[in-house]
């Protein structure tokens, strides 16, 4: 899996706020992904959903290239 910055108190933290606006705005929503967004991929990996996948990488990420 692959996922884009998602906010996270200990993220908040240890960034300044001139790179977390600088990382924001690589963003197509224009905003950070919650964390429960990135566990809803994490838990679809884990599921016998995905079962039929095998070797992905999986971009949990609404950036542009």
């Amino acid at each position: 899996m692959a996922p884009s910055i998602a906010m996270h108190p200990f993220l908040a933290k240890v960034t300044t706020d001139e790179l977390l606006a600088e990382l924001t705005e690589r963003e197509a929503f224009g905003r950070y992904a919650e964390p429960w967004e990135i566990a809803n991929v994490m838990v679809f990996l884990a599921s016998d959903y995905s079962s039929y996948m095998t070797g992905e990488v999986v971009p949990v990420s609404s950036q542009r290239a």
